[in-house]
C-alpha cells in the first residue's frame, strides 16, 4: 500500500479515536452527574429521616415509608450509573484497540518511507 493509502487509514483511525475520546468524556460527565444526583437524593433521605420524631410510636413505619419512597429513585439512578459504566468500559476498550491500529499503521508508514529512501544495495559489513 502506498503512502497515501497508509496515511488515509492512519487518519481514519485517529479520527475515530478522537470521536471515541469525545464520547468517553461525555459519558464520564454524565456519570459524575448521576453520582452527584445519587448523593443529593441520599442526603435528602437522611435529612427526612433526621426530621422525624424518634419518640413517635409510628417512627419505624415512617422510616420504612421514607425508605420505600426513596428506594425506587435511588435504584433508578444506580441503574443509570451501571449503564454508563458499561458504556465507559466499551469506549475505553475501543480506544485501546484504535491505539493498536494507529501504532500498526504508523509503523507501516515508517517502514514504507524507509524502504522508499534506501538507495542501492545495503552495505555489507
Amino acid at each position: 500500500m502506498g503512502y497515501a493509502g497508509i496515511q488515509t487509514m492512519l487518519l481514519a483511525y485517529k479520527m475515530r479515536k478522537a470521536d471515541k475520546e469525545f464520547e468517553l468524556t461525555q459519558i464520564t460527565n454524565q456519570y459524575i452527574e448521576k453520582q452527584s444526583e445519587y448523593t443529593a437524593v441520599n442526603d435528602e433521605l437522611k435529612q427526612a429521616k433526621a426530621s422525624l420524631d424518634s419518640t413517635d410510636p409510628d417512627y419505624s413505619y415512617q422510616v420504612e415509608a421514607l425508605d420505600a419512597q426513596y428506594d425506587s429513585e435511588l435504584a433508578e439512578i444506580a441503574s443509570w450509573e451501571d449503564e454508563l459504566q458499561q458504556k465507559q468500559s466499551n469506549c475505553e476498550t475501543e480506544i485501546s484497540m484504535l491505539n493498536g491500529y494507529i501504532d500498526s499503521w504508523s509503523k507501516a508508514l515508517q517502514t514504507d518511507i524507509q524502504k522508499a529512501h534506501s538507495y542501492g544495495p545495503a552495505a555489507s559489513g
